[in-house]
């Protein structure tokens, strides 16, 4: 797939879900045009954003193919759309498609909300109540547990460097939002070192340009 500045959009913040998508078009070489929205300010719930994506959140990319806009929002979704169209990072191999497919989706259901979950309740919450923190921390810590038993004699998730990399390391990149150390998973933290080392995860990971979340 061609996509210019003119054609290629994305409605991004400094989220680890936008990342995804600004790393994987980094990755693919795209030419894309970046609309912030600020999520704390509550941009998400704007009639033009809302107009895009019903659900009311970000990543939103829209493109034109044949004359024809396109909308699509969820970040797995696009991270799946656009790898497959670039045949690149999710294999045409069904065995090793699979194997993609299901470490994608652990970073997807498991990593992305059980992290968020835990941040809301050791950082964002007004109130932290003890059962509260130590349940979704013990459950961010059963998932960095399994990526790290993967990683133990492997250099990436799921074969070679794919969508599975990309959608995990941006939650990874915000182990401080959880509370677990990453130090205590040394497999997990050497590819974290890895993944971040590649030009394209680093200017995906500046995107929307000077945003940054605590």
């Amino acid at each position: 797939m061609t996509a210019s500045l003119d054609d290629l959009e994305a409605w991004l913040w400094a989220t680890p879900n936008s990342n995804r998508v600004s790393i994987l078009f980094e990755e693919l070489g795209l030419d894309y045009r970046v609309h912030p929205v600020n999520i704390r300010a509550g941009e998400q719930t704007a009639p033009a954003i809302l107009a895009l994506n019903p659900y009311g959140k970000i990543p939103i990319v829209a493109w034109r193919s044949e004359g024809v806009r396109h909308v699509l929002f969820e970040s797995g979704a696009i991270l799946m759309r656009f790898a497959e169209q670039a045949g690149r990072l999710l294999p045409p191999d069904s065995t090793a498609r699979e194997e993609t497919l299901a470490w994608t989706m652990v970073a997807l259901t498991g990593l992305g909300p059980l992290s968020g979950q835990a941040h809301h309740w050791t950082d964002l919450a007004p109130e932290k109540p003890a059962a509260a923190v130590r349940h979704t921390v013990a459950l961010v810590e059963r998932v960095y547990r399994t990526l790290d038993g993967r990683l133990a004699d492997r250099e990436h998730l799921a074969g070679d460097y794919s969508i599975a990399d990309v959608a995990a390391y941006p939650w990874i990149a915000r182990s401080h939002w959880t509370t677990v150390p990453l130090s205590a998973h040394p497999n997990l933290e050497r590819w974290f070192r890895a993944v971040g080392s590649r030009p394209a995860v680093a200017r995906g990971m500046d995107v929307p340009a000077g945003v940054r979340m605590a």
